[in-house]
């Protein structure tokens, strides 16, 4: 997938996410790999890697994707494994996540130091592994207190080390951990320290309803993927709430069900929306710019 300007990781992992997930819907004598012309402004073509299986290089139902600083692309699916493939499409590794009893991971993130993050919402937990697989850190406490998590679904690392996580169902919030928590235990009351906690559920400025994907701006501003309200939420570091934009429906400008949101060097912001199966991008200035993918 070529970019036609400037190149920003977390996006390129995103706009691939379309193709992989279609990738988990094709038939088993699929090519390994399809290319395609893209009619767009940003991208000049798509690409399908992967077939339906659980061999190497093959995916059940493909759930996240993270490219790392040398545009390797790693995918999560249903088989509780994380595979590494080249910038080409080329499988390189996997690894297998240790448990899988309790439910599969979901999200997957780049901390400062080049570890692939993946975020275990059933074990309330955010694992760090060297780009070959090798766990070097592991946080989280079950809970619904301030310090503690419960279904974790995103997590991001902001320019002062700070982590971002994203939580859903029995609360509906986003915690910030400082980069201590890699090492921290656990404190006598059962929680670990954070920096902030915004959140709760409903409709209005502020609340959510199943927050999803996260996405760092400028200045470290949060932009949240507020699913369930169809829309996307911009905090400031502090978690003062800034703006939104977005409602319910399939028309341009609308949303079904973000799932995930990424920024680009410029400002532009990718929307991941799994309701209409497509990817929207927002100018800075909050414009749509276009529409990539249909339901």
């Amino acid at each position: 997938m070529n970019h036609h300007g400037p190149q920003f990781t977390p996006v390129h992992g995103l706009a691939l996410a379309l193709g992989l997930l279609l990738s988990g819907c094709a038939p088993d004598d699929a090519p390994a790999r399809v290319e395609a012309p893209l009619r767009s402004r940003i991208f000049s073509r798509a690409e399908v890697i992967g077939t339906r299986g659980v061999a190497p290089g093959q995916f059940n139902k493909p759930r996240s994707v993270v490219c790392d600083r040398g545009d390797n692309l790693y995918v999560v699916d249903m088989t509780g494994r994380v595979q590494k493939f080249s910038p080409d499409g080329k499988f390189l590794l996997q690894w297998q996540m240790p448990q899988t009893d309790l439910g599969r991971p979901k999200g997957l993130g780049l901390d400062r130091d080049g570890n692939i993050l993946v975020v275990e919402p059933h074990y309330q937990r955010v694992n760090h592994f060297t780009p070959e697989g090798t766990l070097v850190a592991q946080w989280g406490v079950r809970g619904t207190n301030v310090g503690q998590m419960i279904l974790p679904r995103a997590v991001v690392q902001d320019s002062r080390g700070d982590f971002v996580v994203s939580e859903y169902t029995s609360v509906e919030r986003v915690q910030v951990f400082p980069a201590s928590v890699m090492k921290a235990l656990p404190r006598a009351d059962g929680t670990l320290a954070t920096v902030t906690t915004w959140g709760h559920p409903g409709l209005g400025d502020g609340e959510f309803n199943r927050p999803e994907g996260l996405g760092l701006g400028p200045d470290d501003t949060v932009y949240v993927a507020d699913s369930c309200n169809h829309r996307i939420q911009v905090f400031g570091a502090d978690g003062k709430f800034l703006r939104q934009f977005g409602h319910a429906g399939s028309e341009p400008g609308a949303f079904s069900y973000p799932y995930d949101v990424r920024l680009d060097l410029a400002g532009s912001v990718f929307v991941c929306e799994f309701g209409n199966s497509r990817i929207s991008v927002v100018g800075p200035d909050g414009s749509l710019v276009e529409v990539i993918g249909k339901a």
